[in-house]
């Protein structure tokens, strides 16, 4: 139980965020009055997706449930992940457009913009954490010396 809280608090920078993207488009009426908000709630959004995938990966392995990895599989791993839920975010769009008449696409040019950012966001969030695991590790070794 203890496991499944500590790997839940990982979602919470995320559902922030989402709070935060429904509270500017329904509540304060934001998107109307500065479309081009949008950009920046798939820009966090993503970063958030990617911090946390880094968490829960990092959890896993100081957990001992997976063997430690390597810098470079956890870049790809957390860029992949990424740009997986920013394409289901998508897709989840496309649907909701389609069964439930709502206009959350208004393109295709919007739904590659959104991905992109959503992208991107994750992938500024895995140059952080990698500089940031790097640094450590530097921190590590001359503490070694």
């Amino acid at each position: 139980m203890k496991r499944a809280s500590k790997i839940g608090s990982f979602f919470l920078f995320p559902i922030v965020v989402y709070l935060a993207h429904l509270i500017a488009r329904d509540v304060l009426h934001l998107y109307s009055l500065y479309p081009n908000v949008d950009m920046l709630f798939h820009y966090i959004g993503g970063l958030s997706i990617a911090y946390t995938v880094s968490q829960i990966l990092s959890h896993l392995e100081s957990e001992k449930i997976t063997a430690p990895l390597n810098r470079m599989l956890i870049l790809v791993l957390v860029l992949s992940l990424t740009a997986t839920t920013a394409v289901f975010w998508e897709f989840a769009e496309f649907i909701s457009d389609q069964w439930l008449g709502t206009t959350l696409q208004p393109s295709i040019a919007n739904t590659m913009q959104d991905q992109f950012l959503g992208i991107l966001g994750g992938s500024t969030w895995a140059l952080i954490y990698f500089k940031r695991d790097r640094q450590q590790d530097c921190r590590d070794s001359s503490s070694r010396i």
